[in-house]
């Protein structure tokens, strides 16, 4: 009895719990929560420390006073027995989130003691719940990311380690309005003020205000607001897969999906002789060159390359703007030992040129197939890898057109390169995070047409495997519902503001483990601003609000007010 005398002694001076802020004892426990009954019947919020508690209402975290250790709870009920007797008790109901240890005052999922009968019920001062996810370290740590503060008190700081925020991949979750844009950028932030790695797609452009010294801005196409000092880049055709251009130019399955593959293996077979000086007189402008040629050519120049399995590998690089001419090569008959045109079964093909001349002349891929002069992606990323004052590599991608799939088939292609660096080790001595917006556009979709079906899954491949190559990611999206569950499920850590659709929510509680419906019935009340921390490094949902971020994103809609007066 004397050690416990003790232990609760040291607790209160720890501010864990307090006399002031009890309100309540245990009438009824079960397996996952418990019933209280206020003390003396009187349910009154105070004021403490000059922070406000509520003393026993919804949605207040609270501290159950047991013999062995302390359970930490949340109010998620209160009500009368009979509503139509007015002199009942007024009971509530507590979910039971995690104990915590009376010595150390270290917090762990999951109750290890029930709660007693009688046992005394406190409001959980602010500043402990907002120590949570320090107290779960086991030694210091040197660096936090201040994201926010605990409900309703801004002077307690929620501070997470970046291990725990991305080291099993982040996912920003939140309907319009929510706050979801200024979480990103309240956690963008807070990297920068650290020797950081930060790759950050911006399909919107509207984090187009980062824009210091530790920030490289480079843009595709020609955005309308560009950041200042931002630089155009191309992505060069070697930067695609074969399945891309399958899927780009849809080429029908029996008719042309043969001979657009043909073609492409002979424009590699041009790539190849080119580099190695071999075989030029086959060779006109770019073009393998088959109509009027001995059938013999061909064969013998794959004998002449040395290294013909590049023929059938798919990212084996060739000349895509000569695609229309090649293909024009390979629809031939052999007459005798020579090739002749065949002209006939051409004419099917032209709907497939038309689709390559007019995706290639675009101005949508114009930064593919048409700037070669610019710097590419790929020097690019490498430049700012290898220079320890760049923090932050945001790549604007809000000229992109819509049409031709073009958004999700180059952010697909930027995913894919990024994860073939990683997985060449190119950053295990520095990890790298990729911050990606609006991910729902992205993450789980399909082009192409029945015969040329190509799956974008890029992002998905470096949820499940990015981690282990220093890769990992942070996808932000005000639609849950339409990325893939095998994606939401490598999410090791969410910050979900309000959710008010019901497949968003249950989504999120199928994909995430630490949040059960109790938890998940708050999101659609949070307020602008408001969020839920939950993940496999935070034992307990936490409800805080996001701090301001000193950069904000420009996310306002049209301003009628102003522009219609």
């Amino acid at each position: 009895m004397k050690a416990y005398v003790q232990h609760l002694e040291l607790l209160m001076t720890k501010s864990t719990i307090n006399p002031e802020l009890l309100f309540g004892k245990v009438n009824s426990i079960n397996a996952n929560s418990v019933h209280f009954e206020y003390i003396n019947n009187q349910h009154e919020p105070t004021y403490f420390r000059g922070n406000r508690y509520g003393k026993g209402e919804v949605g207040e975290f609270v501290i159950i006073e047991s013999q062995v250790n302390l359970v930490l709870g949340r109010i998620v009920e209160i009500k009368k027995d009979d509503l139509a007797k007015s002199n009942l008790e007024i009971v509530g109901k507590i979910q039971l989130l995690g104990t915590i240890q009376m010595d150390t005052l270290r917090v762990s999922a999951g109750v290890d003691y029930y709660p007693s009968i009688n046992d005394l019920i406190y409001s959980a001062p602010h500043e402990f719940i907002a120590s949570i996810p320090e107290k779960m370290q086991k030694d210091e740590a040197k660096i936090v990311l201040e994201i926010g503060s605990i409900d309703l008190d801004q002077d307690c700081s929620i501070k997470v380690t970046p291990e725990k925020l991305f080291g099993r991949h982040l996912g920003i979750l939140g309907a319009t309005g929510g706050g979801k844009s200024y979480t990103t950028a309240r956690v963008l932030e807070e990297c920068l003020k650290h020797n950081s790695k930060i790759i950050l797609l911006d399909p919107t452009g509207e984090y187009r205000d980062f824009s210091d010294s530790s920030v490289t801005n480079v843009h595709l196409a020609s955005p309308i607001n560009q950041a200042l000092s931002s630089k155009a880049i191309s992505i060069p055709p070697y930067c695609f897969e074969e399945t891309d251009f399958i899927a780009l130019f849809e080429p029908a399955g029996k008719s042309q999906g043969p001979k657009f593959r043909e073609a492409i293996r002979s424009l590699r077979l041009v790539d190849l002789l080119q580099k190695e000086a071999l075989c030029a007189e086959m060779i006109h402008n770019g073009v393998f060159i088959k109509i009027g040629q001995p059938e013999e050519n061909y064969k013998i120049a794959i004998r002449t390359i040395k290294d013909r399995y590049l023929l059938e590998l798919p990212d084996s690089p060739f000349n895509p703007n000569k695609l229309c001419q090649q293909i024009k090569e390979e629809y031939v008959i052999l007459r005798g030992t020579h090739y002749q045109a065949d002209d006939f079964n051409f004419n099917h093909c032209l709907s497939l040129l038309t689709r390559i001349n007019g995706i290639i002349n675009s101005h949508t891929f114009k930064f593919v197939f048409q700037e070669s002069s610019l710097p590419s992606l790929a020097n690019e990323l490498e430049n700012f890898y290898t220079d320890p004052s760049k923090k932050l590599f945001r790549i604007d991608m809000s000229a992109i057109g819509f049409e031709f799939k073009a958004r999700e088939v180059i952010s697909n292609v930027i995913g894919r390169f990024l994860l073939n660096k990683a997985r060449q080790l190119a950053f295990i001595n520095k990890p790298i995070v990729i911050f990606l917006d609006e991910a729902h556009n992205f993450i789980g979709k399909t082009i192409g047409n029945e015969d040329t079906l190509a799956k974008l899954d890029a992002f998905e491949l470096i949820a499940k495997e990015g981690r282990k190559f220093g890769l990992n990611i942070c996808l932000a999206t005000q639609r849950p519902r339409d990325i893939t569950e095998g994606v939401l499920s490598q999410l090791g850590t969410l910050i979900v503001h309000r959710l008010t659709n019901d497949r968003d929510r249950e989504i999120v509680e199928r994909a995430c483990g630490e949040i059960d419906k109790a938890a998940s019935d708050f999101l659609p009340s949070l307020q602008p601003g408001e969020a839920v921390i939950i993940g496999n490094d935070f034992p307990i949902p936490l409800t805080i609000n996001i701090k301001t971020p000193t950069i904000k994103p420009n996310s306002e809609g049209a301003n009628f007010q102003e522009n219609w007066a």
